[in-house]
């Protein structure tokens, strides 16, 4: 299989190969150098086999440049050679969901085991998924949806709507809404700033964020803030003497985990007091404050200047739709029907 991307019909294919008998199943990934994704494709279909518990599943993985048209002088040749490299013998069966495993077995006498080839079991292809993606995200396995999912985080000073906003953007575009891990545990231990609560807040949203690759079938991740706002509420200068020096392992989790996408939300709509926010009437941050952040490290931000909640939607779900499309772009790979 060339699994581009792995599908929910590659991976009943291989469970129903190892239903076959008690012998070893061997998977065979072919990719070549020009198409992408090759090594994530092999690390998902990994993964996935794992998770399933198939124990007696070996993933092979050819990587190299091969002849793709059957109609090629010398094709079947080079499928004969590589399939006996891979040790396949007559006592061996071929299973495969295209009529291409027939010849398979014909070339070296093993017997052919075909799988739901009419697609009746489960109609997820790989084309149509690389195709649009977005659209047919469900059938992507989950070990390999990560790879294809965009993640979002509404960042920016107190009370700038960003939870609203998240929260829209999630709903409008069947996303994964990820909270600000800093609200439940200050309401829920000690409403106070300190060393101990910060580095709480911290492994908590540090956490937070890395199961949002665990959660399935949604190709958004949409954040109310993340990691860099807890670098940044710690490098408040008016926090530094209860705090000290923000901690460069901080800085290290939020950059290994950072977001394709910052929108921050501007200081142009009215503040609203709350027992979480310590500036009293006034916002501690101002949107200078958060864009610097992004410009320090170097994330990739938008700022919305409007005020207008609904033409903020409008703005940020553009915005976020047209980066998705240039992730999809990645995998939109024409095999020219072969």
């Amino acid at each position: 299989m060339t699994a581009m991307p792995p599908t929910s019909g590659h991976l009943q294919l291989i469970q129903f190969a190892n239903q076959l008998g008690d012998d070893e199943t061997t998977v065979i990934l072919c990719t070549q150098p020009h198409e992408p994704m090759s090594y994530e494709r092999a690390y998902a279909l990994r993964e996935a086999i794992a998770h399933k518990g198939l124990t007696k599943v070996t993933v092979r993985h050819l990587h190299k440049t091969l002849e793709q048209n059957p109609k090629a002088k010398g094709f079947w040749k080079m499928w004969e050679d590589l399939m006996k490299g891979f040790g396949i013998t007559a006592d061996d069966c071929i299973v495969a969901s295209e009529k291409y495993g027939q010849r398979l077995a014909e070339i070296t006498g093993a017997q052919f085991f075909p799988y739901d080839i009419d697609r009746s079991l489960n109609g997820a292809k790989a084309t149509p998924v690389r195709a649009d993606p977005y659209a047919n995200f469900k059938n992507v396995v989950p070990e390999f949806q990560p790879f294809l999912r965009t993640r979002v985080t509404i960042f920016g000073a107190e009370s700038t709507g960003k939870t609203t906003l998240s929260r829209a953007l999630a709903q409008k575009l069947n996303g994964h809404w990820l909270f600000e891990y800093a609200r439940p545990y200050l309401e829920n231990t000690v409403n106070e700033i300190t060393t101990r609560s910060m580095t709480a807040i911290w492994k908590g949203q540090k956490a937070l964020q890395a199961h949002a690759d665990d959660l399935v079938d949604k190709p958004y991740i949409i954040q109310d803030t993340d990691l860099f706002s807890t670098v940044g509420y710690w490098q408040f200068p008016h926090w530094q003497t209860e705090l000290g020096q923000c901690p460069q392992q901080l800085v290290h989790d939020a950059l290994a985990q950072k977001s394709d996408l910052y929108i921050v939300t501007k200081s142009n709509i009215p503040f609203e007091e709350d027992p979480l926010r310590y500036g009293g009437n006034v916002r501690e941050g101002s949107d200078a404050y958060w864009i610097d952040i992004c410009e320090r490290y170097e994330l990739p931000y938008v700022v919305l200047d409007c005020a207008d909640p609904d033409e903020r939607l409008f703005q940020a779900r553009y915005l976020i739709e047209q980066l998705a499309q240039a992730n999809a772009a990645r995998i939109a790979y024409d095999r020219k029907g072969l």
